[in-house]
């Protein structure tokens, strides 16, 4: 009985321990995911820079999916669920409010503008640049799910362009691709989450905000875009739906970051072969 006794007292006090810790844990995953690093750029300026979030998931923009889905929970028992934001915000809003200070050593002056789901990219350049602002970044989800179960996977596709006040394209930079991050064994499939993904964001906007070209297109006052129309040039009318650079146009000589621009866009190979007869250095 006396050894029986011992054994109950000696589990009770293990799982005190292991409640405490969850309890700790917990808590530094809510401060540590608030309190998200500045990126680390080469660079900066003082100017006004307007930036957005474009969420262009495609089950978000059909309807599908609600603007707060972020992905999917999977418990030991049981099917997955669909998570959504702590704040039960649009996941791009709440990403959008972590810029400021992810760029506040290079940025000071950003202003930031909620873009509304479905917006085409001309109609959210255009709303970026009511801001009256001579530069503008506009960040586009094309796609940000998670599935957390014992560990977190992460698939996730976001494009980055900067456009000037006359709407033409000044640098673009892609990432795209799938992330596993391991869990916590004490604090659990969900608070791991919580902790790993606005990480995962600020990861992204580095990898994104570092680009040189894009750097170069925000510090450079005289930056030079790469494609050589407006945006709102229609003069040729456009069929291929592919947004900013997909107006039909003469075969013509290329640079190189005009090619890998539509290509990193979508466009299928045939159609930039019939727009570029050479490319140029």
């Amino acid at each position: 009985m006396e050894r029986y006794l011992m054994f109950y007292r000696l589990v009770s006090l293990l799982l005190f321990f292991v409640f405490l810790s969850g309890c700790v844990l917990t808590d530094n995953t809510r401060k540590s995911a608030l309190n998200l690093p500045p990126l680390e750029l080469q660079g900066g300026s003082i100017e006004v820079i307007a930036v957005g979030i474009l969420d262009d998931r495609p089950y978000v923009v059909s309807g599908e999916k609600p603007a707060k889905y972020i992905g999917q929970f999977q418990l030991t028992m049981g099917d997955p669920y669909d998570a959504f934001t702590s704040s039960k915000q649009p996941m791009a809003k709440e990403f959008l409010a972590t810029l400021p200070q992810l760029l506040k050593k290079q940025f000071p002056k950003i202003k930031i503008v909620q873009l509304d789901v479905g917006l085409s990219k001309a109609e959210a350049v255009n709303a970026l640049l009511e801001q009256g602002v001579d530069k503008v970044v506009l960040i586009t989800l094309k796609e940000w799910k998670s599935l957390t179960a014992i560990d977190t996977s992460l698939w996730f596709d976001a494009q980055l362009e900067t456009f000037n006040a006359k709407k033409q394209l000044l640098a673009y930079k892609r990432t795209q691709g799938h992330d596993t991050f391991g869990g916590a064994a004490i604090a659990g499939p969900i608070t791991n989450a919580k902790r790993t993904l606005p990480h995962a964001f600020r990861q992204k906007m580095q990898a994104l905000f570092s680009d040189s070209m894009v750097m170069a297109s925000l510090t450079s006052i005289q930056a030079q875009p790469i494609a050589v129309r407006a945006i709102d040039d229609v003069s040729e009318p456009s069929t291929t739906g592919l947004g900013v650079d997909s107006d039909l146009m003469k075969p013509r000589a290329c640079t190189v970051e005009l090619i890998l621009y539509w290509k990193n866009a979508g466009m299928p190979d045939q159609e930039i072969l019939s727009k570029c007869h050479s490319v140029k250095q």
